[in-house]
């Protein structure tokens, strides 16, 4: 039973029966205690505990104890309440009277015995309350047993007649050892069913499940003969769950999110949750609590810490998570313009990165201003903002709303996650993927679904997904919910992932189609004009373009033409850039086929360095669904080009919307040149030449995380039938091999290593052999004629971190081998975290240039992520930023040099003059590819310039960069001006 603990409470009454002086001997039977009155409070009763019709209708036992029986004779009373009370054995025997025992509290009824008309439920228990419960089969037929709550066993029994139960709760054990009569209601749920030979010809009916049974003999299930209990035993078994029927929330099973916002992982805090709610959640009773046998979340309107809405928002976080399973809620919702309530899931841990890059299951979220729907969602990709998120809207039936009670869940398995609501299959997914930043490829599949997920309950107000709340909103309303189960898959295993694959599907010819040229964007130049074709009011020459602002994100823009190196650009003017890329957009509508790979090609300029964002996706049918990544470009004040590609594994869409993202920078955007092209299908070679990653690792997926199914993409096994295994374990997740002998080899290979003459490369990796053993290193010519380097590496039993460096000859080898030799020894290896980087140039006395900005940036760059608006220009030799908005993160707006490396153990001072127009501060850090810092400090700057200098030692001998970071220092700053000049390093 998933209810309080308690400690032998028989064991108990048989040792506190008995004086001290004759424990060891038998106890002396105590008197009855017959109830003469219809309370009784306070009272420990050794003996038993008789109640008949004399003590009233209604009686009251509160902190009562009772170490023998309670025997309730003759017509029963109407109410038994039972608070903060303890019995060993409760026996109602009478006439069918209808009688209802409550318990409340730190109540324990062990065993109770029914032959009668009763009805028991628990109410706002804190203890075991019910355990054991058995009814007796009677010819009477008014006698039948209600149970509303968790029991532990509910057994039928007796010779004549039929026992009639109902359960609305859930029973660990139904034992039917008698003719019975059982009602499942709507929710209830025996986790295990025996029918014994004297039960046959039973009857079990109702809307409730039973997971696992055993049938002695033939029943009737809901309508039903069998004898088989694999027709009906649900392959789905109970492992958690709260019915809420405590007196308060167990925080053994949930805790609370308080506040308005969150700390990312950069340690940037983030406000409105990420979603410009309004609400502060809190962990007060007036915004959650349980009642009734359910929890209530409630939001109210009240001004609070600095906000007008409160609510709560409670999670499984670090108490419970699972990966695959059934996760179900029974709940009513709020209705009304602004109310978003959800149950949905997070992984326990960002094993793929941040947000969404290691996923968010939605099993429910809803929109109060649409209260007919329900919507299902799941979040994947790669880190925002180039993530993507697929779902469905579903309507209910019969005119029903969220307000009203539904069961909405979700069925996840390995490859495949389905939705239903109130049993009905609504959706089924299986198309997604992660990727980490800087990997070269897609986690394996079906990463990042594949690792344990928390569950979290909230109702949130206002924010970007129905708008705030209007007049006509209605306050305070609650979620309601009835239950949250949590099942494992016990009747079958979980299925094995397949990797989607989509097949092209064939476009109508209504489909819009691709000009001579093969693009799919019309008037590309922004020069043409169609008859009965629309472009953008009071813009010529702009057919078949749409320009859209988004007040409720705050955009407000114009756009016009002009010429650009002889050719036609939109020109985006913006006046206000709003809260998020899609608050300003220049858009135009395309046809894409399931299956098909698309490239999304444009030019573009600015006055200064700003982001744009691009996304292809559906319209508002499509609930806006993202069809590729959102992918973030960085444009300067230049006309450069750029592309991406992506491939469309959603169904054919003849009106998917090319997006060009505008918003979060004032800088204005020159656009042309659009294009949208189907090209051929994209084929990877894992063997051909492979640039240096991000990080500076020659070696591509030397985490072994990539690649379906095996884990070995890049990776190839030679002579691997020299071993008794080989290959990636998926939970372990490192290299394993076990060779057979001795003397035939066995390697490890990745072909395409990029290797340049005469440079230092250092190779690092981890590695455990079953027993001490060596591994031998080699770095080989394509052709494998010429042996660059060859090392032995000593494994033993404990993991351990080994690096080999060595230095080219004076050769080129842009598809060099890296060759590992595993054979040599029967004992197992295993090696992980495999990098090959190029060792840094000779460290430079002074190492700043241009640090008087007399020559213009170069070679200082810039970095202005999408959520901030800013310029960096020369101006009277001085680097001057201008700042907008300054983002969400420290580094959002960035002025940094590259390729710096220091000599290490040695003190070096940073010094700079710096100065802003408003007061704020500035983050100053040397670091280096894995962000690092050797130097971080935080420079107070107003409107006068200051000299600012630090003193350091940087620990080793790498490459790093003098960043200074100009983004969000946790207060809104408004437009205002850095200056920053004379940089010296020494």
């Amino acid at each position: 039973m998933i209810k309080k603990a308690v400690t032998s409470f028989t064991a108990a009454c048989l040792i506190m029966s008995l004086t001290p002086g004759n424990i060891g001997k038998a106890a002396q039977k105590e008197k009855p205690f017959h109830l003469k009155d219809s309370t009784l409070i306070d009272k420990t009763i050794e003996g038993d505990l008789v109640i008949t019709p004399d003590a009233g209708k209604d009686i009251t036992l509160e902190n009562v104890t009772v170490h023998g029986k309670t025997l309730i004779k003759g017509k029963a009373p109407d109410t038994l309440q039972l608070s903060d009370s303890e019995l060993y054995n409760l026996s109602v025997q009478g006439p069918g009277h209808p009688t209802k025992i409550t318990v409340s509290g730190e109540s324990i009824v062990e065993e109770t015995v029914l032959d009668g008309n009763v009805l028991l439920e628990e109410r706002e228990i804190t203890s075991a309350g019910f355990q054991d419960v058995t009814v007796s089969a009677s010819t009477v037929k008014t006698k039948k047993a209600n149970l509303k709550g968790e029991f532990e066993t509910i057994t039928t029994t007796g010779k004549k007649g039929e026992a009639e139960v109902e359960l609305d709760g859930v029973a660990d054990r139904l034992e039917m050892n008698t003719l019975s009569t059982v009602n499942l209601t709507t929710d209830a749920l025996v986790k295990e069913l025996t029918v014994s030979a004297s039960g046959q010809g039973s009857v079990i009916d109702g809307e409730g499940n039973v997971e696992k049974a055993t049938l002695n003999g033939t029943i009737t299930y809901k309508g039903e003969e069998t004898s088989d209990a694999s027709s009906f035993a649900s392959p789905w078994s109970l492992v958690w769950n709260d019915e809420f029927n405590q007196a308060e929330i167990d925080r053994g099973k949930w805790t609370f999110d308080i506040g308005n916002g969150f700390t990312d992982a950069s340690g940037a805090y983030v406000p409105g949750w990420g979603n410009n709610e309004k609400q502060y959640y809190t962990d007060r009773p007036e915004n959650a609590r349980t009642e009734d046998g359910k929890l209530l979340i409630t939001a109210k309107k009240e001004e609070y810490e600095g906000f007008a809405y409160t609510s709560s928002r409670l999670k499984t976080k670090g108490l419970f998570s699972k990966a695959f399973g059934k996760f179900e809620m029974k709940a009513t919702l709020p209705v009304g313009k602004g109310y978003w309530p959800a149950f949905w899931m997070l992984p326990e841990d960002d094993k793929y990165g941040g947000w969404a890059a290691s996923g968010e299951i939605d099993i429910l979220e809803a929109q109060g201003s649409n209260p007919h729907e329900a919507i299902g969602t799941i979040h994947y990709g790669e880190t925002w903002p180039n993530n993507k998120y697929t779902g469905a809207h579903y309507a209910f039936e019969g005119g029903s709303t969220i307000a009203d009670e539904h069961v909405y869940s979700v069925e996840w398995e390995p490859g495949e996650i389905r939705w239903y609501v109130d049993g009905k299959l609504r959706q089924t997914q299986n198309n997604w993927y992660s990727k980490g930043t800087g990997n070269a490829a897609n986690f394996t599949y079906p990463a990042p679904f594949d690792q344990p997920f928390h569950m979290l309950l909230n109702v949130a107000i206002g924010g970007n997904f129905d708008g705030d709340p209007t007049e006509d909103t209605m306050f305070p309303q609650s979620m309601d919910v009835e239950y949250v189960r949590v099942y494992d898959l016990t009747g079958r295993p979980y299925q094995t992932p397949e990797l989607p694959v989509f097949e092209q599907q064939p476009l109508p010819e209504e489909a819009k189609q691709p000009l001579e040229d093969g693009n799919l964007i019309y008037n590309n130049g922004f020069d043409q004009e169609w008859e009965d074709v629309e472009g953008i009011t009071g813009v010529p020459n702009t057919d078949h373009w749409y320009f859209l602002t988004v007040p409720d994100f705050g955009g407000k823009a114009n756009v016009s033409l002009d010429q650009v190196e002889g050719r036609n650009f939109a020109k985006v003017d913006i006046q206000e850039p709003g809260s998020q890329p899609y608050a300003v957009q220049l858009i135009q509508d395309v046809s894409l086929g399931k299956g098909r790979y698309y490239r999304v090609s444009f030019d573009a300029k600015s006055t200064g360095s700003r982001p744009i964002n691009v996304k292809v996706g559906g319209g508002e049918s499509r609930g806006y669904a993202a069809y590729s990544n959102s992918e973030s470009f960085s444009l300067q004040d230049g006309v450069e080009s750029y592309e991406m590609v992506f491939q469309m594994t959603e169904e054919n869409d003849l009106a998917a919307r090319v997006e060009l993202n505008l918003g979060l920078s004032k800088l204005p955007v020159w656009l042309g040149n659009v294009r949208v092209e189907e090209i051929p299908p994209v084929q990877v070679d894992p063997d051909a030449s492979k640039p240096a990653l991000p990080s500076g690792n020659l070696i591509y997926n030397g985490t072994f995380d990539q690649g379906f199914p095996d884990r070995l993409l890049y990776w190839n096994l030679v002579d691997s039938e020299n071993a008794a295994s080989m290959g990636v374990d998926p939970e372990e997740r490192v290299f394993s091999t076990k060779p057979l002998n001795e003397t035939d080899e066995v390697q490890l290979v990745q072909k395409g290593v990029q290797l340049q003459a005469g440079s230092e490369y250092e190779l690092k990796l981890d590695g455990v052999a079953e027993s001490a053993r060596d591994i031998q290193i080699e770095m080989r010519s394509k052709d494998g004629e010429v042996s660059y380097v060859t090392e032995t590496i000593p494994l033993n039993s404990n993991w351990e971190s080994h690096a080999m460096a060595f230095t080219m000859p004076d050769v080129t080898d842009l598809e060099a081998q890296l060759v590992i030799h595993l054979g040599g020894s029967t004992q197992e290896v295993k090696v992980d975290n495999i990098k090959l980087l190029k060792k840094v140039g000779p460290v430079d006395p002074f190492p700043i240039k241009n640090g008087s900005f007399d020559n213009g940036l170069a070679p200082w760059e810039s970095y202005i992520h999408f959520d901030a608006g800013a310029s960096i220009q020369h101006v009277d030799g001085e680097a001057h930023i201008s700042i907008g908005n300054e983002g969400k993160e420290p580094w959002s707006v960035q002025l940094f040099q590259g390729n710096l490396v220091l000599e290490p153990g040695k003190e070096y001072t940073l010094s700079f003059d710096a100065s802003s127009s408003v007061a704020r501060t500035m983050e100053v850090t040397l670091e280096n590819s894995q962000y690092t810092r050797s130097l971080s400090e935080i420079a107070e700057l107003n409107e006068n310039k200051g000299r600012f200098e630090y003193t350091f030692t940087p620990p080793v001998r790498e490459e790093t960069s003098l960043k200074f970071l100009l983004g969000a220092t946790g207060e809104v700053l408004g437009a205002h001006d850095v200056v920053i000049d004379n940089v010296e390093l020494k």
